[in-house]
C-alpha cells in the first residue's frame, strides 16, 4: 500500500521524483556521466525529504533512494540487450501469467540430447496478440500450437516472439503447446555453472542431473523464464531408458513403458514452483521411504519422505538421512511447517554437490557430516524450501532473500540442537568468509548472477544475526521470522516488501539498517575515544562513521564494569561518562554485531571533531 503523501511536500516535486525514479528503474539503457549526476540529485532530494516530520514518507523515500544508489552498479557493468530479454519484464511478458506447465521430456544420455513438449496454460493480464517465450538459441524450437493451429514465431537469441494470430482479452485464458529438442548446455561446474550433468555411476550406468538457477530454465525448457512468475502447478512426464529411473518434483503418480527401450515416470506438483526449481534426474536409483510427523503443528497426515539414491549407496543412505528428521524439526520450530506438505519431501542423489530443487532436493555430498555433526547440503539446501522456494524473490538482484536467510538457518539449526554458544562458534566460522567488496543487492532486470563474493550468504547471515541483537527480544525476533514465512508462504516478495513487513512486525524503523547492509559494500564503523579526566574519571566519545545517512543502530557496550548497556550512536559525536572504570574493561558486545570498530587517538579525535 502506498502511504498518503502530505501536502507539505510540493506535489509537483513528488510526482517528478517518482516519474524519474521509474525512468531509472525501467527505461535507462544508455549510461553516461549524466546518469550519475541525476542519481546524485535524486539522492539529495531524498535526503531533504527525509528531514520532514512524516515518518512513513521518510521510511519509503529513504529506502527507495538507496535502491537507486544500487543502480550505480549498472553503470559500471556492461550488459547486452539479450541480458535484458531474459531479466526484464517487458509488455510481451507482463501481458500473461503462467498457471500450469505440463512437460513431457525424453532424455537420451548417449547423445546428451533431450526432446519433448511443454503445454503452457496462462491467464491474460492485458489484451495482447504477441508474447515472449524463452529458450536458449542452442535448443531447437520445433513448433508452437495455439487452439490446435500452428502459430508463427520469431527467434531473437534466447527469446522467441510468438504471434497467436488472434487478440486475447484481459480476463481470458489460453494454452500453448510448444515442441522442442536439442543438446542443452553442459554444466562445467554444477551447480554454480548451470546446465545438464551427464555422468556415469560406479557401475558405468548413466547418471544425469540438472542445475540451472543461474542461467535459467530456458537453457533447456521453453517457458516464461522470470522469477516473478511461478506456475501454480506442474506435471512432468519424464521418459528415460528402461533400465533407469526418472525423478522429478512432487509426487510420483505412476510409470509406464512407452517403448521397448523407454519408460515414463509421471510426476505431479500441486504447489507453485519456479522454473529454475524444475528438476530432472536420471539414474540407477533405489527408493527409500520414510515419514515425518509434525512436532509443533497439527497436520492431518505425516509428511512423506523419499530418498532416491544410487543402488550401491542404499545402506549408508538409510543411516545418514536419519538427520532429515532433525532438520525438519528445527525448521518447523523456527519457520513453520514444511511448506510443500502436499508434494512431499525428497532427497535425490546427484552427480554434483547439491541444489534446492523444490520437493526434490539435489544431494551430492558423499554422505559426510561437518564438525558440527550435520550434513551441510541437507540442511542448507532444505532450508531453501522455506527461503527461496516458498518465499521467493522477484529478481536475482535480490537473491539475498534466498541465501542470507538460508545461511542463517544453518546457525539456527545448530542453536536448536546444540545451544546458543555453539551456534555463535558456527557464526564466527561463517564470518571469516565475509569480504565486503560489493553491495549484497545486485543489478536489476538483467538476470544478474555475476557476483564477486559470497557476501549474500555469509554477510547476509550476519546481518540477520545483528538484527536479532538490535531487536534484543528473542521472542519477538523468532515470531517475526515465522510470521514472515507464513505471510509470504508460496509467494513472491521484494526487498521493499520484506523491510516494510519487518518494520511493522517489530515496531521498529529498520529501513536504514537494511539500506546499510544491503546497499553499501562497507560495514558501519563504530569510532570511539576514551579519555581520562583524572581520578579515574573516564569519558568516551563515540559515533557511527561510513554509514548511510541517518544510520542509528544501537549497540551494547560496557559503560559500567561488568555490565552491558545500550547506546545509540549517530553521525555526530556523543559523550558518555565511564566513572571509576578501568579502560581495559571496556568492550562492545562482541558476538552480536557485524560492524567495524576503530579506537581513535586524541589527535584523530580532534581532527574529526573540528
Amino acid at each position: 500500500m502506498i502511504p498518503f503523501l502530505p501536502f507539505k511536500i510540493p506535489f509537483a516535486i513528488t510526482i517528478y521524483f517518482l516519474i524519474y525514479c521509474l525512468k531509472l528503474l525501467f527505461f535507462v539503457q544508455v549510461y553516461d556521466f549524466s546518469f550519475y549526476i541525476w542519481q546524485n540529485l535524486m539522492k539529495t532530494i531524498c535526503h531533504r525529504l527525509l528531514s520532514c516530520q512524516y515518518v512513513v514518507v521518510k521510511q519509503y523515500v529513504y529506502f527507495f533512494c538507496w535502491m537507486l544508489f544500487a543502480f550505480n552498479l549498472t553503470a559500471q557493468t556492461k550488459f547486452t540487450r539479450y541480458d535484458y530479454l531474459q531479466g526484464k519484464l517487458t509488455p510481451l511478458r507482463t501481458c500473461f501469467d503462467i498457471k500450469h506447465y505440463d512437460i513431457t521430456l525424453k532424455v537420451v544420455p548417449e547423445l546428451r540430447r533431450i526432446s519433448g513438449s511443454n503445454i503452457i496454460t496462462f491467464s491474460v493480464e492485458k489484451d495482447f496478440q504477441k508474447l515472449q517465450l524463452d529458450l536458449f538459441s542452442v535448443m531447437h524450437l520445433d513448433s508452437i500450437f495455439f487452439l490446435g493451429k500452428k502459430v508463427t514465431f520469431v527467434r531473437d537469441s534466447n527469446a522467441a516472439y510468438v504471434d497467436l494470430g488472434v487478440k486475447l482479452r484481459k480476463g481470458s485464458a489460453g494454452k500453448l503447446k510448444v515442441y522442442f529438442s536439442g543438446n542443452p548446455p553442459v554444466a562445467k561446474k554444477a551447480p554454480w555453472d548451470g546446465g545438464f550433468v551427464w555422468a556415469k555411476d560406479s557401475s558405468g550406468k548413466d547418471w544425469v542431473g540438472l542445475a540451472c538457477e543461474g542461467i535459467g530454465a530456458s537453457c533447456w525448457l521453453p517457458c516464461k523464464d522470470h522469477w516473478s512468475d511461478e506456475a501454480d502447478s506442474m506435471d512432468m512426464h519424464l521418459q528415460v531408458p528402461h533400465h533407469l529411473v526418472g525423478v522429478s518434483n512432487g509426487r510420483l503418480m505412476g510409470q509406464k513403458e512407452i517403448s521397448s527401450d523407454y519408460v515414463q515416470f509421471d510426476w505431479k506438483v500441486v504447489n507453485t514452483i519456479n522454473t529454475y526449481n524444475i528438476s530432472v534426474n536420471v539414474g540407477d536409483y533405489k527408493r527409500i521411504h520414510d515419514n515425518y510427523t509434525a512436532k509443533f503443528n497439527n497436520m492431518q497426515a505425516p509428511l512423506s519422505l523419499d530418498y532416491y539414491v544410487l543402488f550401491d549407496n542404499v545402506q549408508k543412505a538409510k543411516l545418514h538421512f536419519k538427520q532429515v528428521h532433525k532438520m525438519l524439526e528445527a525448521f518447523e520450530k523456527y519457520f513453520g511447517t514444511y511448506p510443500f506438505w502436499e508434494d512431499g519431501y525428497k532427497l535425490v542423489e546427484t552427480p554434483y554437490w547439491g541444489m534446492e530443487h523444490q520437493s526434490c532436493v539435489a544431494y551430492g555430498n558423499d554422505y559426510s557430516n561437518n564438525r558440527y555433526n550435520f550434513d551441510f547440503i541437507i540442511v542448507h539446501e532444505s532450508g531453501h524450501e522455506w527461503f527461496g522456494n516458498s518465499l521467493t524473490a522477484t529478481d536475482p538482484a535480490e537473491m539475498w532473500i534466498h541465501e542470507s536467510f538460508t545461511t542463517y538457518s544453518e546457525a539456527l539449526y545448530v542453536e536448536y540442537h546444540n545451544g546458543y554458544e555453539t551456534a555463535l562458534k558456527y557464526l564466527h566460522e561463517q564470518k571469516r568468509n565475509i569480504k565486503n567488496t560489493e553491495p549484497i543487492i545486485g543489478i536489476y532486470n538483467v538476470n544478474y548472477h555475476a557476483r564477486k563474493d559470497n557476501d549474500m550468504y555469509y554477510k547476509g547471515s550476519w546481518m540477520l544475526h545483528t538484527l536479532r541483537g538490535v531487536i534484543d527480544n528473542d521472542t519477538l525476533w523468532f515470531n517475526t521470522i515465522k510470521d514472515l514465512c507464513v505471510t509470504f508462504k508460496k509467494r513472491n516478495i521484494t526487498t521493499v516488501e520484506l523491510v516494510n513487513f519487518m518494520n511493522k512486525r517489530t515496531g521498529k524503523n529498520l529501513s536504514r539498517f537494511f539500506a546499510q547492509y544491503l546497499y553499501k559494500a562497507n560495514l558501519p564503523v563504530f569510532e570511539y575515544k576514551i579519555e581520562d579526566r583524572g581520578d579515574r574519571n573516564l569519558t568516551m566519545s563515540y559515533r557511527w562513521n561510513k554509514m548511510v545517512n541517518g544510520f542509528d543502530m544501537p549497540v551494547q557496550l560496557t559503560a559500567t564494569k561488568g555490565t552491558f548497556e545500550t547506546v545509540t550512536p549517530r553521525k555526530s559525536w556523543q559523550l558518555i561518562d565511564l566513572n571509576y572504570f578501568d579502560e581495559k574493561d571496556f568492550k562492545i558486545q562482541p558476538d552480536k554485531y557485524l560492524i567495524d570498530i576503530k579506537k581513535l587517538t586524541t589527535k584523530e579525535l580532534k581532527q574529526q571533531q573540528f
